[in-house]
């Protein structure tokens, strides 16, 4: 737009300098290239239409004041699990709505059921997690710097050549995160969780014909980091 507006000066110019030494008898301009002048600067924009074109430029880009998103936590695909162990991919899908200008809450599932390591090991859970959140700026654009709490229970189904552990769990604690918009809709999002996890465990060994024999059963409780998330999510109005 802004060359636009320079080469359009030039011209201007150009024939205004053209004009000037070809007046009529009278001290007037020639008809014709009087009425070319005048197109010229009719069409010419003005800094607010310059201004409002950037601005709407911008706006295109960014939705600039979302109302939901969905999304997927891109770790887990990957294979990383909550705790940073590398197993094997898990379908993730989560969703988040937002309102009053600096609150969300953000539904998350996490679906596993595959073997890995050549088949010697297999990992299959599922999880569901809930999380209000606290955005910082209070701009209605959700973006940047947020805090929030999270509830979460599932169940798993873990495997390797020696034995076999099965249970559920539940949890609950704190968590903080960073969001950065992309283009349009689309948005990256760092989020880290720690808090109390409390997990029953059933420990299953194999006998020599393959069968599954109950050996251990027992409660673990502990406070530390229970998550991690790499999340792409589309925003809409």
């Amino acid at each position: 737009m802004k060359i636009a507006s320079c080469f359009a000066c030039i011209v201007l110019a150009t024939i205004k300098t053209e004009a000037g030494e070809r007046l009529t008898d009278d001290g007037k301009m020639p008809l014709l290239e009087r009425a070319i002048v005048e197109d010229s600067v009719a069409f010419m924009p003005t800094d607010s239409l310059v201004a409002d074109t950037l601005a709407t430029d911008s706006t295109s880009r960014i939705v600039e004041y979302p109302r939901w998103n969905v999304g997927t936590n891109l770790l887990e695909w990957a294979g990383v699990m909550p705790n940073l162990k590398y197993t094997t991919w898990a379908a993730s899908l989560n969703a988040e709505a937002y309102f009053k200008g600096r609150y969300s809450i953000r539904l998350s599932a996490a679906y596993s059921d595959h073997d890995y390591s050549g088949g010697e090991k297999h990992q299959g859970f599922t999880s569901y997690l809930i999380e209000p959140r606290f955005w910082f700026k209070n701009d209605d654009h959700f973006r940047g710097f947020f805090g929030g709490i999270y509830g979460q229970f599932g169940d798993y189904n873990d495997i390797d050549t020696e034995r076999k552990y099965t249970g559920h769990f539940w949890g609950a604690g704190l968590s903080a995160g960073y969001l950065y918009p992309i283009w349009k809709g689309l948005a990256i999002e760092f989020n880290v969780r720690a808090g109390y996890r409390s997990t029953d465990i059933n420990k299953y060994v194999f006998n020599e014909a393959c069968d599954r024999c109950l050996r251990e059963r027992f409660s673990k409780n502990t406070f530390a980091l229970t998550g991690f998330a790499l999340n792409l999510s589309w925003r809409f109005k």
